[in-house]
């Protein structure tokens, strides 16, 4: 496992975006850093598992990006009609 790995609990959106903008700022961000946050599965799974998972997801993301929608972009309803 050649990821770096940090799984926060109990925090909100806002604290979590800054744990991720401390880290990528003081850390080497030439290495991969996995940022998660837990939820009701993770929390039953074993340490060893999770990282495994977090890491297979990461990795699928890497290489099949999410398309982002350009800002101020709307899909049109069924009908045509902007959302």
């Amino acid at each position: 496992m050649d990821h770096r790995v940090i799984i926060m609990h109990g925090m909100d959106n806002a604290e979590i975006d800054l744990v991720m903008r401390a880290v990528k700022k003081t850390l080497d961000t030439s290495r991969d850093t996995i940022f998660a946050k837990t939820t009701e599965n993770s929390l039953k799974m074993k340490v060893q598992a999770l990282i495994e998972d977090l890491s297979e997801d990461h990795q699928y993301l890497k290489d099949n990006p999410p398309q982002m929608k350009p800002k101020g972009d709307t899909e049109p309803d069924a009908d045509g009609s902007a959302k």
